[in-house]
């Protein structure tokens, strides 16, 4: 038991301390307003030692540094103030003499006594932590709290401030160590029965053993102690200065934030697990409300059981007379449709044989419906029937011409398609066909109307595009007899009359080839193959400062005449050129990849002054250009062109947007 004496001279310590924390207090007030970091501007760097082995507060990492909850709150002193820490990892023992040697600056996470009162200044705490049992699972049974430790062997740390209270206790075994750490191993391999430490130590020391389970930490409350910030007696700028920001950083609640960052994990994984248990009972408590609900739910519907299924077989009578009358009403009613609607529609069973027809099919094949029905009677159907049965797993459009009795020509459009009751199941097949003479007839007609028209602009446009040089020419000659002697007359001459003779040839050159092209020469081409000629075009656009961007998929071959899809190419880029050299942003792009396994696309995207849509309407059409020199045949030509190598081609353009012209060549395919 502590003597009398001993506890008033211990209480009168206490009471001087207070009073000298406060007196610190109130100087920390006075010199607030004047105090400033840069106090410590050209001090040296201060060298702070801290406990090695004392997780979470202050710890050796994996690179041999300090860290923990001790270091996170000297960075932000050191933050505050401006000034600079050095860390350095030390048992506390030596780390007071160090301190009392003027080694070191200060000591993190040291906790204060009267004994150390007379030798370092302490600053106010920053946390309160009290000491607890560690002890075997297979021993929860028998201890609970400290009256339960007697005739057991007991280790602890020798600094914690819990020593002098199992010195005055009789009948144990007491054994202590350097640090928490050397206590932890004591335990674990059996040299002790209980472990007294704090239990966040004690918690992580266990995980990083996996000895969590095989061991339990009794939250007993032992001697609390403050963690406080020791310096040498009389240091006192370096205590005021961390008095100081320890009173700030707990007014900022910062304090507690540090704190919670290695402390509540633990806490969150214990409310964790509780959540879960809470969740699990309130499924299962639910499942069986559940159960019990569908019970009574099922016993009450049990009841109405017997009286619905009564009720079922009366009305039952009724509906199969409602339902015989309804399918009455729906052959009706499809067979007023299959003969009011205007396409042909005649059906078949799996063995291809006629099971139906309407009013249109019989109009439009000229047979009646009873010939039709019975097909072996009429020879031409047969045939024609015989070649839809061979394309019977084919589904689509197809032409047939079919002469009827008065040997009149007939284009029918038709398409086979496989028919399937209810459950998915193949029943036969389904002809539909159309009469499509009369629109055929039309469309000749404008066919014939177009390429009238057509030819018209053709030839329009040729003699434009002829009379301007003959027009130059005949003027030319006019002026020869009288302007003959004139030097100027005849440099003019030799300059121009040339220039529009080459014109008059370029032009009928272009005809030719558009009149009368080439066949195309279709082999298989790389795709960088098709833009080797581009060079030519890059020394341009390299002078007029225009971004050339290409990309390019080289896993496939295009099946294709490289030499008119070059001139296709070289002829986009050459009006891309034309376009971007009045705007701003000048760049083109080609871009060559894969559409499909079939058909591989080539894009020319240009940042030019682009088109409206009623040029769009015409680019295409022979003698159709918005430049000043042009003769409007370059797109005419590739349109051809592409189209003679299998391809096609799509024009987007907006005014001041730029043009896309995309091009669909085939790929070859092995």
């Amino acid at each position: 038991m502590t003597d009398r004496k001993d506890f008033n001279v211990e209480g009168g310590l206490l009471i001087k301390k207070q009073l000298f924390k406060l007196s610190i207090f109130c100087f920390i007030i006075f010199v607030q307003t004047s105090w400033s970091p840069a106090v410590f501007a050209e001090e040296k760097t201060f060298i702070i030692a801290g406990e090695s082995a004392l997780p979470p507060f202050s710890f050796e990492n994996e690179a041999g540094e300090l860290t923990g909850i001790n270091i996170d709150l000297m960075e932000e002193i050191a933050k505050y103030n401006d000034v600079d820490f050095k860390y350095i990892p030390m048992r506390m023992e030596d780390a007071e003499k160090a301190l009392s040697n003027g080694t070191i600056d200060a000591i993190v996470g040291s906790t204060y006594n009267t004994e150390k009162d007379n030798h370092f200044d302490f600053t106010q705490s920053y946390f309160t932590m009290s000491q607890s049992i560690i002890i075997p699972s297979k021993r929860k049974q028998d201890i609970h709290t400290l009256t339960d430790l007697r005739d057991s062997h007991v280790v602890l740390d020798h600094n914690t401030p819990v020593i002098s209270t199992f010195l005055n206790m009789r009948n144990t075994n007491l054994t202590t160590v350097s640090n928490q750490y050397s206590g932890i191993l004591t335990l674990l391999n059996n040299r002790a029965d209980v472990f007294i430490g704090n239990k966040w130590t004690a918690d992580f020391y266990l995980k990083k053993f996996r000895q969590e389970k095989n061991y339990i930490i009794l939250d007993e409350v032992i001697e609390p102690a403050d963690y406080t910030i020791a310096v040498k007696k009389g240091n006192q700028p370096l205590l005021f200065m961390m008095e100081n920001t320890l009173t700030e950083l707990k007014a900022n609640r910062n304090i507690n934030g540090i704190i919670d960052k290695w402390v509540m994990p633990q806490s969150n994984q214990k409310i964790a697990r509780l959540e879960q248990f809470i969740f699990w009972l309130i499924i299962i408590l639910t499942a069986v409300a559940l159960i019990l609900l569908i019970i009574y739910l099922w016993n009450q519907k049990l009841k109405k059981s017997v009286h619905n299924q009564t009720l079922k077989l009366h009305l039952l009578n009724k509906d199969l007379e409602k339902q015989r009358q309804n399918i009455a009403n729906a052959e009706a009613f499809k067979d007023q449709i299959l003969n009011n609607i205007n396409n042909g529609i005649i059906t078949f069973n799996l063995d291809f044989m006629i099971t139906s027809c309407n009013a249109k099919a019989s109009d439009i094949l000229n047979i009646s419906k009873e010939m039709i029905l019975n097909f072996t009677n009429h020879s031409q159907l047969m045939k024609n029937f015989e070649a839809l049965h061979q394309e019977n797993n084919r589904t689509g459009s197809f032409r047939i011409l079919v002469l009827n009795e008065e040997n009149e020509q007939k284009v029918i459009s038709y398409s086979m398609h496989k028919m399937f009751n209810s459950e998915d199941i193949q029943t036969g097949y389904l002809l539909s066909m159309n009469d499509e003479t009369e629109k055929k007839t039309l469309e000749k007609k404008l066919v014939t109307q177009e390429k009238l028209h057509a030819l018209g602009q053709l030839v329009a446009g040729v003699a434009h595009e002829i009379r301007n040089p003959l027009t130059s020419i005949k003027t030319f000659i006019d002026l020869l007899p009288s302007k003959y002697d004139n030097p100027q007359f005849r440099q003019v001459l030799m300059e121009h009359l040339p220039t529009e003779v080459n014109r008059l040839n370029g032009i009928v050159t272009d005809l030719i080839e558009y009149a009368r092209p080439r066949p195309p020469n279709i082999t298989n081409c790389h795709a960088h193959e098709l833009i080797s000629l581009l060079a030519f075009h890059k020394v341009t656009m390299e002078k007029k400062q225009i971004n050339f961007e290409q990309m390019i998929e080289e896993d496939f071959i295009f099946y294709i005449d490289l030499q008119q899809i070059q001139q296709v190419l070289l002829n986009l880029v050459l009006n891309s050129i034309h376009a971007v050299e009045e705007t701003k942003e000048k760049t083109i792009k080609i871009t060559i990849d894969k559409v499909n396994e079939k058909t591989g696309r080539i894009t020319i995207s240009d940042t030019g002054k682009g088109m409206k849509q009623e040029e769009l309407n015409h680019i295409f059409e022979p003698f159709f250009t918005n430049k000043e020199k042009g003769v409007g045949l370059g797109l005419t030509l590739s349109y051809r062109l592409i189209k003679e190598n299998n391809g096609d081609i799509h024009v987007k353009s907006y005014p001041n947007s730029g043009t896309t012209f995309t091009i669909l060549l085939p790929i070859y395919i092995e």
